[in-house]
Order: C-alpha cells, then structure tokens, then sequence
C-alpha cells in the first residue's frame, strides 16, 4: 500500500483530519443567502415555496395561478439570469418582483403582494 493511500485510510490522526476538513471548506460552494428561522409553523405551501427555490415570506403569499408567458431579448434575459443568480431567485420570481415594483409605481393601489 502507498504511503498517500495508507494515509488516506488512516484517520485516527487528528492532523488528518484538519487536512481533510481544510480542504473541503476550500471546495466547498459558499452558501449565498441567510438562513431564515420562521416565528410560525411552516405550512405546506411554504415548502412548496421553499422546495421551488423561493425565500420563505413573513406570511403566507397569495398562490399565482394565471400563467402569462413572456418573450424577452437575449440582453434581458442574460442580465436576468443574473440577477436571478444574485437574488437566488427563479424567472417568475424576479418577473413578479418587476411587476409589483411597477404597478406600486405606477398604480393608485399600493403593495401587492410578490
């Protein structure tokens, strides 16, 4: 056995062991977002929320069941896609957050839901 692989085996080493763990944390993708301790019990609508890739709301969010389809440029759809990266959000997540940012804007009613 090599000495490399009998090192490999051998962890009752605790020099090993940092190495190893060292090396993973150099490896390791950081987590990008904070991690979120919900005050209220989690429905299961949160977890589809969740499980989707979207961040868990103070309180429940309205269910979107009207699907619109949009078309985009090449040049909107590359800088959402990284604001989507930045955000960790998916399109119709950033796409909502636009319309609601507009039509608060520019709309006599105020605070829509995202």
């Amino acid at each position: 056995m090599s000495d490399r692989l009998e090192k490999e085996n051998d962890m009752t080493d605790e020099k090993t062991w940092d190495e190893l763990s060292d090396y993973y944390a150099g490896h390791t993708p950081e987590i990008i977002r904070e991690i979120q301790v919900p005050d209220r019990a989690l429905t299961a609508d949160d977890l589809d929320d969740i499980f989707a890739g979207r961040p868990l709301a103070d309180q429940p969010r309205p269910k979107a069941d009207i699907l619109a389809k949009t078309y985009l440029t090449k040049e909107i759809e590359t800088e959402a896609r990284s604001v989507m990266k930045s955000e960790g959000i998916g399109m119709s997540a950033l796409l909502r957050k636009a319309l609601v940012s507009y039509l608060d804007s520019h709309s006599k009613r105020a605070g829509l839901a995202v």
